[in-house]
Formats: structure tokens, sequence, C-alpha cells
């Protein structure tokens, strides 16, 4: 009997655009690391893309086929009706996740061994019908954990019809899957684990929580490294050297709660004309009037800058950049985004300090002398804060450096993938 392990994602295969994509790609290189010396095999299905599409990444899929190769396992490019050629051909809504559903049980009736344990991981809202599609694999061992990353209960914006169309749709999905003693509900934060307990009456266990991570080593690159203002033009950025830098990154998008950190830097920012406040906000979440409201914004306001651009390098350079003072995570609404634990592993070495929402998910990361806490909603509170920071002595901004470092082998995706595993007896 050999072990199985089926991962499923929309981004981070052969594409590379999103936090699920980050997710993805930490857990390939997780992967690689433990079937050195463990024998799983390891298959990997996505969306299907198209070569020449604006999403698609050569490399990515080159690291994706080295894994599956390795370890006898398989690629399954999944069809949910679209062209596959844009960010938005990926998420899609309710009729391409179902296709996208049926498209699994297909493959997954295909390439099942009866006698084998297969595991399925399902990453983010768009796998959740797959439930239904389930029943329809048969005489094959499969045991499904569903990972959502955000609900319609807890991204309340957009079009509303929509919304509810989704909250509809997760309440019957959770309600099947907890019936299914051969499926579960993993979480990937405890304060999203509470709001799922809190609005979809979800139950967890220890072992149902999955929490968010990094693969560390895939970031030594930037971590032996620092830069100055100087390092900034390749990113087509030009400000004085010795300015000093308040930075932010995320998608575009009202999650992120960037539009708060802009009103804030509304307030203060003629008491700070040495500082320029720098987001890295990429327009890929379909939020065209939000992005344009970033945009005007930075032409209202001085010294702000807007990125679109997802590179990871932009936001790498920026958070080992000696001239950045202070890092916003400003989130009003994300599950347990990656950001904040970034933040806190860049940190070492460094002299920024970290301002976190707390609000949400995006809580799970710090502890109070980690970082300075913001009610990102008000705007007084948020300028003040700024304030603080840049107030903040060697000693004091050193202690919060020691205190970030002391937690973060807690957000090793390596060790959670490793546990995950063992509970699961696949190691």
């Amino acid at each position: 009997m050999a072990k199985h392990l089926i991962i499923a994602s929309y981004d981070g295969v052969s594409s590379f655009y999103c936090g699920p994509g980050t997710t993805m790609q930490d857990t390939i290189y997780a992967l690689n690391d433990i079937t050195k010396t463990e024998k799983i095999k390891i298959s990997l299905a996505y969306i299907s893309i198209n070569p020449k599409g604006e999403v698609f990444n050569y490399d990515f899929l080159q690291t994706s086929t080295r894994l599956v190769k390795k370890t006898g396992g398989h690629l399954i490019p999944l069809c949910n009706g679209t062209a596959g050629f844009s960010e938005n051909d990926m998420w899609q809504s309710f009729t391409q996740w179902e296709y996208l559903c049926a498209s699994l049980s297909t493959a997954l009736n295909l390439i099942l061994k009866k006698e084998d344990d297969n595991i399925l991981m399902l990453h983010d809202t768009p796998f959740l019908p797959f439930y239904k599609f389930k029943q329809q694999i048969f005489n094959k061992k499969l045991r499904c954990f569903y990972m959502p990353r955000s609900s319609g209960l807890n991204h309340k914006f957009g079009n509303e019809n929509w919304r509810k169309k989704r909250v509809v749709l997760e309440k019957e999905a959770f309600n099947y899957i907890q019936k299914d003693p051969k499926s579960s509900v993993l979480a990937i934060g405890k304060n999203f684990a509470q709001h799922l307990i809190d609005n979809y009456n979800i139950s967890f266990s220890k072992k149902d929580y999955f929490l968010n991570g990094l693969y560390f080593d895939r970031y030594k690159k930037f971590l032996n490294k620092k830069f100055n203002i100087l390092d900034l033009k390749k990113f087509g950025i030009n400000i004085n050297p010795n300015s000093k830098i308040i930075f932010s990154w995320g998608r575009a998008s009202i999650a992120k709660g960037q539009k708060e950190m802009l009103l804030a830097w509304e307030k203060v920012n003629k008491l700070l004309p040495n500082h320029y406040m720098i987001l890295q906000a990429p327009n890929n979440s379909g939020e065209n009037d939000y992005f344009n409201f970033l945009k005007k914004y930075e032409k209202k306001l001085p010294r702000l800058i807007i990125i679109d651009d997802f590179n990871p390098e932009i936001w790498q350079t920026f958070l080992r950049n000696i001239n950045t003072d202070i890092v916003c995570i400003p989130s009003i609404m994300d599950p347990n985004p990656h950001t904040p634990i970034e933040a806190k592993l860049f940190l070492s070495g460094m002299n920024y300090v970290i301002i976190s929402s707390n609000v949400d998910g995006v809580k799970d990361t710090f502890t109070n002398n980690e970082c300075l806490w913001v009610n990102p909603f008000n705007q007084n509170d948020f300028a003040k804060k700024i304030l603080e920071a840049i107030k903040l002595n060697k000693k004091e901004i050193n202690n919060m450096s020691k205190a970030n470092n002391k937690n973060l082998l807690k957000y090793n995706y390596l060790k959670t993938i490793n546990d995950f595993l063992k509970v699961n007896k696949f190691i």
C-alpha cells in the first residue's frame, strides 16, 4: 500500500499571483525535503492554464513537475470552463467552481488506486463543492481536508447578491463535510477558526488546526542581505537617498485595509516631511474601483507611491532596506495572512517597527510586545501609532525584534506539514 498525497490549489503550481500560491510553493518546497527520507507519492492538481496566458509561470511549473516525477505522482490540470488566461479565470464563480470540482473527481477516479491510502488537501473556497462529487469516486480510500482561506460572512464586500449565494453554498458544504467521517475542515488560523465556529457551526479538534506559515529556507537569499534606497531604482522608485520609508504590501483589496492606512497618512504626512509611504498593492483582486481609489490618493497626497506589481522581490527588498522605519499591516478582514509572518521573519537585524491591525485573523501572528496594535478604522489612532513608532528608541525597537524572533518557530511551515503527516500516519 502506497501513501498518496494529492494537493489541489488554483494558484502556485503553474502560476503565482496570490496568497494560496505562496502556500502552495512553500508546500512544494517542504515536501521536497520530507520526501528525501519518507516514501510518499505526491500529486498536484491545478487549474489548466494557457502557456501564453498572463498568469502562466514556467519556473513554478518546473518546480511542481520535479516533485511529482520524483515521487511517482501526477500533475493534474483541471478544467473550470474558462480560457485559463488571466487571474480572473483562476478564481471565477460558482459555476466554474463546480466544473473545477467535477474535473478533479474525474481525474481522481482515473489515477487513484484502491489499495493506496489517499489524502486530498483542497485549498480555499472554490474547492468546497467537491463534497458533491466525492461520492462518485468508488472503491478508493480517500480522506479529504478542506482548507478555506476566506468566507462570505468574513469578507463582507462586493456584490451583495453574489455574497449571499456564496454563504448558502458554504453552509451547505460545511454541513455535508462535517457529516462525512472521511472529511474534515482545517483551520489556518485561530481567529478564523473562531469565525467558522460562530458563523458556520463548525467544530474543530486539536488536530484540525493547520496554521499558516512559511518555508523559511525559501527566503534565505534576501534574509542574508541589506539594501538602501538606491536599490529601489530597479523597481522604478527614485527618491532622496536619505528618505525614510513606511511600507505595506498586499493585493489591492478592501480586505487589506490600504484605504484606512492612506487616510491616516493624509492626517500625518505634514509632520513627517522626510518619510515616504510606499504600498506594493497589485491590482489582481478584481476590485478595480478600490485600486482606482488608491491611485487617486497617490495623486492627491505627497510622498505616496503605489506599486502595481506582485513581484515578491519588491516586498523582500523593502523589508531588508535600512531606510524602512515602519512596516504596516492594516488588514481589516483576513483569516491568517502571510504578510505579518513575513514581517516577523524579515525583521531580524533590521530597525523597523511593525504596526499591526487589531482586527480579525492578523492578530494570530503577534503578541503585545511584538508590534504596535492599531484600530485601522480609527484614523486618529492610526496616525498617532505612526508617530509613536517613529519616536521609539533603539532599545525598544530591539526588544520588539527579539520578541518576534523568539516567537518565529511556530510559523515554520515545514514543521506544520510534518506534524500533519504524522497525525495522519503518513510518516
